[in-house]
């Protein structure tokens, strides 16, 4: 995992460099692939018998003691700790959103509902002043959107999805986009790793109280099980938070939410691998969308960075 001493989030005023453009995007299609095992580790430890709300509160448990081992740093105000903390309570309600459509929804399905909150995130920060709304990124994430509706189409076992999964799963994309928008305007100046570490120990707080108001937080031995619930602690969550949380802080919760659309590709890859779940003919159509919108958002400052020489420049971060 990279060393983030102090990311910030780069205004319109004080742009990353090239060079700092791509290792964001970077970071964020790093992020993408760690985050798109995460519903097929899930389908895998339900399979098992976990239940949600312990299975978060493992997760969230085993990330914030790996992520307090790695942030050595010292900690911020009780203030701003106060505030990170309440962007974790924002961030966990995706979480348990995400998962409850989980039980009901293919893994594949579950995660490209999800991928109707690049819309949201655009329009959510525009009003609150974080980016400024363009034509580019409105059309980048329409064509994520339509991308993701393809490839959500005709479910492995021919079956519509359950209407209550559906529900769970765009209440989870509602609650993603609040986040990242939230995290982004009130995280600014923060660590990744400390911005990682107070969504993490929010998140194991209230998923382990509910987890004691219904049943407790044991989980089923079997080895298959266990090792699910450990990669999506290790795997999905630390990693996949601290690179994402670097990326994002470079260049902005619009483009990041696009690139890691990417996400999809590989939740399908693996589903199809692991899972048994088939890619139709529409399904493709619909990843050439998504790797279009990517193409769309990010292509033009990888382009900048190849031609860019390593010099230092004005307002990069030490």
């Amino acid at each position: 995992m990279p060393d983030t001493p102090a990311p910030i989030l780069y205004s319109a005023a004080v742009p990353p460099s090239p060079r700092d453009e791509a290792r964001g995007l970077a970071l964020v299609a790093l992020s993408t692939m760690a985050y798109g095992i995460l519903p097929v580790l899930g389908k895998v430890a339900y399979a098992a018998g976990t239940r949600p709300m312990p299975l978060l509160a493992w997760r969230y448990a085993i990330a914030a003691s790996l992520i307090l081992l790695l942030e050595r740093g010292p900690r911020p105000p009780l203030r701003e700790r106060l505030r990170l903390w309440a962007i974790g309570s924002v961030f966990v309600g995706n979480s348990i959103a995400y998962f409850r459509a989980l039980e009901t929804i293919p893994a594949s399905v579950t995660a490209l509902v999800l991928y109707t909150y690049p819309m949201i995130v655009a329009v959510l920060a525009a009003l609150l002043g974080v980016e400024r709304l363009t034509w580019r990124a409105l059309l980048a994430a329409a064509c994520a959107f339509a991308g993701c509706a393809l490839t959500a189409r005709g479910g492995p076992s021919g079956a519509p999805p359950s209407p209550s999964g559906i529900a769970w799963a765009l209440l989870a994309a509602l609650v993603y986009a609040s986040y990242l928008v939230l995290s982004s305007r009130f995280g600014q100046g923060v660590s990744a790793r400390v911005l990682a570490l107070h969504l993490a120990q929010a998140s194991a707080v209230v998923c382990t109280a509910f987890a004691l108001a219904d049943g407790g937080l044991s989980l089923p031995l079997d080895p298959r099980g266990l090792l699910a619930v450990a990669g999506i602690g290790v795997v999905s969550t630390v990693v996949a938070m601290t690179i994402f949380l670097a990326g994002m802080a470079i260049v902005g919760p619009t483009r990041a939410s696009v690139l890691s659309s990417l996400e999809v590709l590989v939740t399908l890859g693996l589903a199809f691998l692991l899972l048994g779940e088939r890619l139709q003919a529409g399904q493709w159509a619909g990843a050439a969308l998504i790797l279009g919108a990517v193409a769309l958002q990010s292509a033009s400052a990888l382009r900048r960075a190849a031609r860019s020489s390593p010099r230092p420049e004005a307002g990069r971060p030490a």
